[in-house]
């Protein structure tokens, strides 16, 4: 009995389970799912055509026999629809009816099944949608496979290390405006306040990641080698962004011990669905975007994503003016081979946020409280003009069935321009008035970045290998001028505008040509439910400063095991190092030892029903810290920075109509070992302890097609341990979606920080308000 089928998925059936959490226990629901309202808009064509193509939509699994439909077609379908609906209104007429096996399986049957089935040869099974890939789209906000913790395409299940991953469809439900953003809701992370809205900066397990210290990757290339100049990346030409947390440098080089950032850009399908948006929203914010592709022709296909983006911030003369560009083009001519060719241009306007004093935000101050729109700049000197050109490919190639190389590679020129205001300290005359500095820099970097890779998938008696043997290459050339000038007082209680800088005078020009060198091996082993990973690399950093040539290497090792002791519930343990330049000599003039990263993890994952929850516990240190010494001209490399805690996370669906994103955060991140006494036990800065958010997106509420998202993000206190030593309070924020889908259309009303709660975040003396009330109306059709 010749059948088809279309999107396979597993039966989701009712089930009630608890995931422990440290404050206390959340319990989740997993009940029999039902299918989100669908945009259908198919026309009048063979009736196998239209259920393949409702179920590729649905993400549902609708099993036929092929002769049952043959010869039948099916009329045309348009409008907003459950998944059923639309099939049983695919069908009428034709004789068929449909049967639920569960609630993402359905057969198609003649009336007068016994008749049919005496004639029917035997049966055959045909899967038309792909299943999920490291490289792909996200079903939902739960991932089941990445690359990032393997450079293979392998389950999370068999993953020995912790990975967030965010979707699109998450991004898009909560309305992220920046990678850090999209974050919001992963535990244990923390955004660098002020530079993250010059660049792509966070704190992960207490250490700081970007690209400058090259944790930030993009479809597994590095970047761009720099901060300021690499800049912000636009969520909206993102499929994934991934978070590889604790030491990483066997997979990807000298990088921080927090981890590596590594996002997935839109690539091309060929049964893309295309979409354009507009959005307005408080701030003066307004966007168009449109996401296209599809195939061109056998084996190629392509994908054109833009956005266009004018507005504010929460802070006074402060714009958020972005453009952003992205090509691709994909050819495979067989199955055993593709080239994906990728550019992307973007241009991005806004101004470097300086901070406020301590005295007037976080303490009270005789002249008030700074409110937390204030503009410490000049309007009319202050800002940042980025722009950022890439171009490159990844490929792939399979020998034989147990053979196959990867290969990607990336050209990137990114520049951006900073002209900032800075705060020195309060006037003699009067403390209201501070004194001020204006600095005038231009960032830039320009390179290649590239990976080859040989991976081995085969068999020794029983035990099943996924072997992988690379080199990765970077090399780039990064600019760093700045200049100084004097810029008039201004009163931050009564600001009044309109100074300008003096005569600019050189700070410092620094050229420096950055070579990276890695070379590597990683083995998994598979032997039934037990998968055990061991890697080891070598890197050699080359970096000529300003004509001063310094060199670095290290060898750095991992292993890793995880055991599914049942189906879908898989605890694991790992152990791996990460290292990163320092530059410098000490007191005999030798080179600075590279610090060491080093992590500890214990962890547990378990996957049932579209749900996933994980457990960590880890221990984490990074030796070789400089540090002053009394008496020494020279830091000397005694210093120890450790981080320990608890991360817990659960999202998926957990009940019809129901998805959630749950997680906690313990972390206990300070420095271990120091020069000065007082240091010891001192926190890491804008590291809380307690960390905790939870959101929920419940659909068709009442009406068909209706849904709404709720979401609380808490943070715990902090100390501005490095400047007055002052307790920083926590703070809970709320974020809203309310949203209707219709046919082809969608209507979204999302709202971050809905009660506008002022947020602050201080360091060495200066403090940043966090974002106010942002509300932004978005209408996209999607065809």
């Amino acid at each position: 009995m010749p059948c088809t089928t279309s999107t396979p998925a597993r039966p989701r059936r009712a089930r009630r389970h608890r995931l422990a959490l440290a404050a206390g226990a959340l319990v989740f629901a997993l009940t029999a799912n039902a299918q989100a309202p669908l945009a259908v808009d198919l026309p009048a064509q063979a009736l196998d055509q239209s259920l393949n193509q409702l179920a590729r939509l649905a993400g549902v699994q609708v099993v036929f026999a092929a002769p049952v439909a043959r010869d039948k077609l099916a009329p045309a379908l348009k409008g907003s629809f459950g998944a059923r609906d639309a099939m049983e209104r695919l069908l009428q007429g034709s004789g068929l009816v449909l049967k639920a096996v569960d609630d993402r399986t359905f057969m198609v049957e003649a009336a007068d099944r016994a008749d049919v089935t005496a004639t029917l040869p035997p049966v055959t099974v045909k899967a038309e949608a792909p299943l999920e890939s490291a490289r792909g789209p996200v079903r939902g906000y739960v991932a089941t496979r990445s690359g990032s913790g393997t450079k293979t395409d392998t389950p999370l299940l068999e993953t020995p290390q912790s990975i967030a991953v965010v979707s699109a469809e998450q991004m898009t439900d909560q309305k992220a405006t920046s990678v850090t953003e999209a974050l919001a809701y992963t535990p244990g992370v923390v955004v660098d306040p002020g530079y993250a809205n010059s660049f792509d900066v966070l704190y992960s397990r207490g250490f700081r990641i970007q690209d400058g210290n090259g944790g930030v990757y993009r479809d597994g290339l590095k970047l761009g080698g720099s901060g300021w100049a690499t800049g912000k990346q636009e969520p909206y030409g993102l499929e994934r962004v991934e978070l590889l947390k604790g030491a990483a440098s066997v997979l990807f080089g000298a990088a921080a011990p927090g981890g590596v950032l590594n996002v997935v850009t839109k690539q091309p399908h060929a049964d893309h669905v295309n979409e354009v948006l507009v959005e307005g929203g408080n701030h003066a914010h307004r966007a168009v975007a449109a996401d296209l592709g599809g195939a061109a022709s056998d084996g190629v296909s392509g994908r054109l994503v833009l956005r266009a983006r004018d507005g504010d911030t929460s802070v006074d003369h402060i714009p958020n003016d972005s453009r952003y560009v992205a090509p691709s083009l994909r050819w495979a001519p067989d199955a055993a081979t593709s080239v994906t060719l990728m550019a992307h241009y973007a241009e991005r306007r806004t101004a470097y946020i300086w901070g406020v004093p301590v005295e007037g935000s976080l303490q009270p101050s005789p002249s008030g409280q700074l409110p937390s729109n204030r503009f410490v700049g000049e309007p009319d000197f202050d800002r940042q003009d980025g722009r950022q050109t890439s171009l490159g490919w990844l490929a792939q190639h399979r020998f034989t069935e147990n053979l196959s190389v990867h290969h990607g590679l990336r050209w990137i020129d990114s520049e951006n321009r900073v002209r900032f205001s800075n705060l020195r300290g309060p006037s003699t005359a009067d403390p209201r008035v501070y004194e001020r500095r204006a600095f005038d820099e231009l960032e830039t970097t320009r390179g290649v970045s590239t990976d080859t890779r040989l991976q081995a998938d085969f068999h020794t008696a029983s035990v099943r290998h996924k072997a992988v043997a690379g080199i990765d290459y970077s090399l780039h050339h990064i600019g760093s001028v700045w200049q100084l000038a004097s810029m008039g007082p201004l009163n931050l209680f009564e600001p009044v505008y309109g100074a300008a800088p003096g005569a600019f005078a050189p700070l410092w020009d620094d050229q420096d040509r950055q070579r990276r060198i890695g070379v590597y091996v990683q083995d998994q082993v598979k032997v039934g439910g037990l998968t055990a990973l061991a890697g080891v690399r070598r890197d050699e950093v080359r970096s000529e400063l300003n004509g001063a040539v310094e060199k670095t290497g290290a060898t750095t090792g991992r292993l890793g095991v995880v055991w599914e002791l049942a189906p879908g519930f898989a605890p694991f343990a790992s152990w791996s190092q990460s290292f990163e330049p320092v530059s410098g000599t000490d007191i005999e003039n030798a080179r600075y030892k590279p610090t060491e990263g080093e992590q500890f993890e214990l962890g547990v994952r378990w996957e049932r029903g579209g749900f996933m929850a994980s457990a960590a516990l880890f221990d984490l240190v990074q030796r070789n810290v400089l540090k002053n010494r009394v008496g020494l001209a020279k830091s000397v490399q005694t210093g120890e920075v450790g981080s320990r805690g608890l991360e817990l996370e659960g999202k998926g669906r957990v009940a019809r109509d129901v998805h959630v994103i749950a997680s906690y955060a313990y972390t206990d991140a300070g420095v271990t070992r120091s020069e000065n006494a007082d240091e010891l036990g001192q926190p890491v800065s804008h590291q809380p302890r307690h960390q905790a958010a939870i959101w929920s997106r419940v659909d068709n509420v009442g009406v068909q097609g209706l849904h709404i998202g709720l979401g609380a993000r808490y943070t715990g206190s902090t100390t501005d341990w490095d400047g007055t030593r002052a307790g920083v309070p926590a703070f809970t924020t709320y974020d809203v979606l309310l949203g209707y889908v219709t046919g082809a259309w969608t209507m979204r009303l999302n709202v971050t920080n809905l009660t506008d709660k002022e947020t602050i975040a201080c360091s060495s003396g200066w403090c940043v308000y966090g974002d106010s009330r942002r509300a932004t109306a978005t209408l996209a059709y999607r065809f």
